[in-house]
């Protein structure tokens, strides 16, 4: 274990969960705030799709559910298993798993009451096989929960497009009527639409991106007090019409999926719908 993981599972033990929460940019702290009005308590299995350090996979073991999450980084697993450690958190567990293969490991997996898709789908390019492989493991009468750009944000400082899945997004982003043709494709119906992560966020993210350059610990410190500034962020964000960073979106799994057209093996070949 490097030392910076051991620090930081100091922290965590010492502050609890929360403290996660300010370790990467703003807008997480907003995408949880979201989450947590839609993500259920009890001994429910929860599949976190992309989990990066384990922020949210950590909060749903705190609800009781049996959390997975799923990350490409090894690093971040081993910072997350140890948080996990750190919390005594025996009900969340951590795997390497690339998602573009989910398919592969599925039956593995077993199926789930909700699974959570945070700034994931615009990564990868067959989006339609990652959210059928999803539909597929989720059971009937489950959510998804999912974020992701809209296509009508502003740039943030740093963000790229990628035509090799290297980490990059492969697309800006989607519209609202995208996202649910993709989803519904998928046999899933749609029950909640939100805007999450307005301008003073995502002004905070850019200042973090910037210090980052210096040093993560110092974009985290330099820019702790003025996150307060996000207690207004929806407010002065609709107040000047700037326009929100993600589409957060619950749906569910019918409990007949009779017809679920995405589950073909055809799905690849369907046009993007624009909206």
């Amino acid at each position: 274990m490097s030392l910076a993981v051991s620090m930081n599972s100091s922290i965590v033990r010492l502050f609890g969960w929360p403290v996660t929460l300010l370790y990467g940019d703003p807008c997480i702290l907003d995408r949880w705030r979201w989450l947590r009005r839609h993500l259920q308590r009890g001994s429910l299995r929860t599949l976190d799709a992309g989990c990066g350090s384990g922020v949210f996979t950590l909060y749903a073991g705190t609800l009781g559910n049996e959390a997975i999450g799923l990350s490409f980084e090894k690093e971040n697993n081993e910072k997350a298993r140890t948080r996990a450690k750190a919390l005594d958190l025996c009900n969340v567990h951590f795997m390497h798993t690339d998602l573009r293969k989910l398919d592969g490991i599925a039956a593995e997996l077993g199926t789930f009451d909700q699974i959570i898709c945070c700034e994931v789908i615009e990564h990868i390019v067959d989006d339609r096989k990652l959210l059928a492989s999803l539909a597929a493991m989720l059971k009937p009468g489950g959510r998804i929960v999912l974020t992701t750009p809209s296509e009508k944000h502003r740039r943030l400082v740093g963000e790229r497009i990628s035509e090799s899945e290297d980490g990059g997004h492969v697309r800006w982003g989607y519209s609202r009527r995208e996202l649910r043709n993709l989803l519904e494709n998928c046999g899933l119906r749609t029950v909640s639409e939100e805007e999450i992560s307005g301008m003073m966020s995502q002004q905070l993210t850019n200042l973090c991106h910037l210090l980052g350059r210096i040093g993560s610990r110092y974009a985290t410190l330099l820019t702790l007090p003025l996150r307060l500034l996000q207690l207004v962020d929806i407010p002065v964000t609709r107040l000047v019409r700037y326009p929100f960073l993600c589409i957060g979106i619950v749906c569910t799994k019918p409990l007949s999926v009779e017809g679920n057209s995405c589950l073909r093996e055809d799905c690849g070949s369907r046009q993007r719908t624009d909206g």
